[in-house]
């Protein structure tokens, strides 16, 4: 049963990976995917974020104001589920060593890395935690648009419905999209990389239920950043 998911993991590992070099667009898409797409993150943290209460030009009613807190708290909360798949991530290469594609096979390399451990993806991992908080989170915040829905006019409940949405389509395409190219560009199987995305979805499930638990403390950062007016 292990040799034949060794052996499945990489023939898909082969087939994917084989797309390379074939294509100038492509090859220089999945680059930027692998290498560059990870750091665009903290962009979409900051769209979740929020404008500052300052900026806007009229008061918020209590109904938007609780759901603009509940969005800021899941922005706090994603760097801890990012840390924490990072620790799982270490305490399983402590029991796994899995080497890079290109120690053991002939690969085509679209990027320079290290022949450190493969299994499971670090970029992975990161991406599906930030995926995970969203989709374990963001529900909550949907609902709480939709149970103001009386007093909010029909334009702002749209935005409150719509706003979320958007930004879990847009973290889906980005995690996959990251986790591909990992696989395509050569420093990665396709084991690894859901490996990865397992961790970092753990890693969310398990913040998601801590965090109910240290409401306050991440309230009172909340009131911080909003003396400071960057909330």
């Amino acid at each position: 049963m292990f040799t034949l998911l060794v052996q499945t993991n990489y023939e898909l590992f082969a087939k994917i990976n084989g797309q390379a070099g074939h294509w100038g667009w492509l090859d220089g898409t999945m680059i930027f995917c692998a290498d560059i797409l990870v750091f665009l993150w903290p962009l979409l943290m900051l769209m979740l974020w929020g404008r500052p209460h300052s900026w806007r030009k009229r008061p918020l009613r209590p109904g938007e104001a609780a759901i603009i807190q509940e969005r800021r708290a899941i922005v706090l909360w994603i760097g801890a589920a990012c840390l924490l798949a990072y620790i799982f991530n270490l305490l399983i290469e402590k029991v796994v060593f899995e080497p890079r594609p290109f120690i053991t096979h002939h690969v085509h390399m679209l990027i320079h890395h290290a022949a450190d451990a493969s299994f499971p993806s670090d970029h992975s991992a990161w991406s599906f935690a930030v995926l995970g908080m969203l989709l374990f989170s963001l529900p909550g915040v949907l609902m709480s648009a939709w149970d103001q829905r009386v007093a909010m006019r029909d334009d702002e409940l749209r935005r409150e419905f719509v706003f979320p949405l958007i930004l879990i389509g847009v973290a889906a395409v980005m995690a996959c999209a990251i986790a591909l190219a990992r696989v395509f560009v050569g420093v990665h199987y396709p084991g690894d990389v859901i490996g990865g995305a397992i961790s970092g979805l753990l890693a969310a499930k398990v913040v998601t239920l801590i965090r109910r638990l240290l409401s306050r403390p991440t309230l009172a950062v909340i009131q911080f950043a909003q003396r400071l007016r960057l909330a």
